[in-house]
C-alpha cells in the first residue's frame, strides 16, 4: 500500500546557482520491505519511476518478468500511457470505451509489485474538427515518425469536456492501481503533442476541466500538471517550459486549484552532464529551481515538482553519450535530485528500439537495457544505488565545507559531497555520502570518442570526515572495498563516477 503525506524536507544548497528552496513536497513512502542496512519504518530518499517504452515481451509472463527487473534495481512506479485513443476506438459510438487492452500492461505492471503513474493524454479523431481533416492528408492521421508529427490523435478536442469524460472514465476503471495521474505530456513541445502549435490557455482549459472530475473519483489520487520539456530547443517552435506555465497561470488565474504537482522535463540538449551549467539554459539540476521560481511567483510554492522523464541516449551521434556516461550521470542525477527534495524521479525509459535509421534517431537510445535485453551499466548504477541509500534520507551537503571546486560555466569541474543518513537494523546512525567530481565541459562525456575530464583535471582528493576506524566505499556500479580512516576523516579521489561511503557510529555486532 502506498499513501501519501506532506512532508517538509531540507535540501540544502548545492550551490549559489541551484538555490535549492526548501519546499512542502508530496512524499511516497513505500511498504515494500527495506534493504540490508535500512531500520524498518524509515523513510526512502524518494521514489524512482520508469518509462514503459521497450518493455519487451509477446506474454504477460514475459512482461512481468521484464518489469520485475525494474523492481529489482530500486524502480518503484511505471510511467505508462493510457492514451485516449488507446481506450476509445475510433469511429465506435462517443464515450464508449475499451480498456481490455491497457488492462493487460496495467495487470503486467502491479503483479511485477509496482505502482503506476498513468498518463492521460491526446486528442482523438472523433472530437477535434481538425483531426478529420488530418486524417485526410497523406499523413493519413498516423503522422509522420518518430515523434507521429501531424498525427491526428495529438489534436486536442474542440470541447475539454470530452477528455475530461474519458479522464473520469479511465479513473474510475483503475481506481487506486493508479498512484497518480498525469494529464498530458510535453503540452508546450505543440507542433509534436498539441498540434498545430502549444496553446497554453487550451491546456489550463483542459486541466482545469479534468482535475474536478478526477478528484471525483479519488480525492487522494494526485493530479499532476503533465511533464512540461524544460528547455525549448533553438531552431525549432515550442515554448519553455516555465515560461509555458507562466503562461497558462496568466490565462487561468486560479490554475493552482487544477492540479496538485508540477511535473517536468529537464532534458539536457545537446547531452551534457546533470550538472554543467551553460548559458541561458543552466543546468539539468538548476531547472528545479526556475520551476520552484514560477510557483512562488504565482502563489504555488507549496506544490512539489516531480521530474517524471528525464534520460541521456547512448548512440554514438555527435549529441548521444557513451553507454559508461549514461551509468554515471544516472547515478549522479539520482544523489543530486533527492538532495534538493524532489521525490519523485522518473526516467525514460526502459529500453532500446532497434534503429534502422543508422543511429540517427535519438529516440531509440534512451534505454536501460539494449535491443536484446540486455542491461546497459546503467541498469546496474539504479541498482546499486538502490542497495546502497535504501532508508537513507538526505542531510547535507558537504561540498562547500569540503573545499571542493564549484566548477564553471561551460568548463564543468564541479565537486559533489552529498550526505544521507539513517540507521541500521540495530539502531546505529549511518551515513551515506555520494562523492564525485562532474569533469564534463560542454564538449566532453558525448559520442562515442569523448573523454572524461575538462582541462585535464580527472579527479581532485577529499578528505571526508567519518567516524569509527573506516569506512565501506562502494562505486557507482557495486564494486566494493574498505577504506581505513586517519584521525576521523577518509582519504579519497573524487572523480566522474561517484562513489558512496558508508559509515556508522559503531560497528555491527
Amino acid at each position: 500500500m502506498w499513501w501519501l503525506r506532506s512532508d517538509r524536507t531540507e535540501p540544502g544548497r548545492l550551490s549559489p546557482a541551484a538555490g535549492c528552496a526548501v519546499a512542502l513536497a508530496l512524499v511516497l513512502l513505500p511498504a515494500s520491505p527495506p534493504a540490508e542496512g535500512a531500520q524498518e519504518g524509515e523513510a526512502s530518499y524518494g521514489l524512482v519511476a520508469m518509462g514503459a517504452n521497450g518493455v519487451p515481451g509477446e506474454t504477460l509472463a514475459d512482461r512481468v518478468a521484464n518489469y520485475r527487473r525494474l523492481r529489482e534495481a530500486g524502480v518503484e512506479a511505471v510511467r505508462v500511457d493510457i492514451n485516449w485513443h488507446q481506450v476509445e476506438p475510433a469511429g465506435e459510438p462517443l464515450h464508449d470505451y475499451d480498456f481490455s487492452e491497457r488492462d493487460r500492461e496495467i495487470t503486467a505492471i502491479r503483479r511485477a509489485g509496482l505502482e503506476v503513474i498513468g498518463i492521460l493524454a491526446y486528442g482523438h479523431a472523433d472530437y477535434a474538427a481538425s483531426s478529420s481533416t488530418v486524417g485526410q492528408t497523406p499523413l493519413g492521421g498516423e503522422g509522420i515518425p518518430p515523434f507521429a508529427l501531424g498525427a491526428s490523435r495529438s489534436y486536442p478536442p474542440d470541447d475539454p469536456a470530452d477528455f475530461a469524460a474519458y479522464a473520469q472514465a479511465t479513473a474510475s476503471h483503475y481506481g487506486d492501481e493508479v498512484m497518480a495521474w498525469e494529464v498530458w505530456n510535453e503540452e508546450n513541445q505543440g507542433y509534436r503533442f498539441w498540434a498545430p502549435r502549444e496553446d497554453p490557455a487550451a491546456y489550463a482549459r483542459l486541466l482545469c476541466a479534468t482535475h474536478p472530475v478526477l478528484k471525483d473519483v479519488d480525492p487522494e489520487t494526485p493530479v499532476v500538471f503533465g511533464g512540461v520539456f524544460f528547455a525549448a530547443v533553438a531552431g525549432q517552435p515550442g515554448t519553455s517550459g516555465p515560461d509555458f506555465v507562466q503562461a497558462a497561470y496568466g490565462a487561468e488565474p486560479g490554475l493552482g486549484r487544477c492540479y496538485d504537482v508540477m511535473a517536468y522535463h529537464p532534458y539536457a540538449y545537446p547531452f551534457t552532464a546533470p550538472e554543467l551549467d551553460v548559458p541561458i539554459r543552466g543546468s539539468v539540476l538548476s531547472a528545479a529551481d526556475t520551476m520552484r521560481a514560477v510557483l512562488e511567483r504565482n502563489g504555488d510554492a507549496a506544490k512539489p515538482l516531480w521530474i517524471t522523464e528525464v534520460g541521456w541516449p547512448t548512440h554514438d551521434r555527435s549529441y548521444g553519450v557513451p553507454e559508461r556516461k549514461q551509468a554515471q550521470y544516472v547515478a549522479r542525477m539520482q544523489a543530486a535530485t533527492f538532495a534538493q527534495g524532489i521525490p519523485v524521479l522518473g526516467w525514460y525509459t526502459y529500453g532500446d528500439a532497434k534503429d534502422p535509421s543508422g543511429g540517427f534517431n535519438q529516440e531509440s537510445w534512451f534505454g536501460f537495457f539494449r535491443p536484446d535485453g540486455s542491461a546497459k551499466p546503467a541498469y546496474e548504477a539504479l541498482r546499486t544505488f538502490s542497495r546502497v541509500f535504501r532508508g537513507m534520507r538526505f542531510r547535507r551537503d558537504l561540498s562547500g565545507p569540503l573545499g571542493l571546486p564549484p566548477g564553471e560555466q561551460n568548463m564543468g569541474g564541479r565537486g559533489f559531497a552529498l550526505r544521507f543518513g539513517g540507521r541500521d537494523r540495530a539502531g546505529a546512525k549511518t551515513n551515506v555520502t555520494a562523492v564525485w567530481l562532474a569533469t564534463e565541459s560542454a564538449t566532453d562525456g558525448q559520442n562515442s570518442m569523448s573523454g572524461d575530464a575538462s582541462g585535464g583535471t580527472s579527479s581532485v582528493p577529499v578528505r571526508l570526515p567519518v567516524r569509527g576506524a573506516g569506512a565501506r566505499i562502494f562505486s557507482h556500479l557495486g564494486e566494493r572495498t574498505r577504506a581505513p580512516a586517519d584521525g576521523g576523516t577518509l582519504a579519497l579521489d573524487a572523480g566522474p563516477g561517484p562513489v558512496y561511503v558508508v559509515d556508522r557510529a559503531k560497528p555491527r555486532s
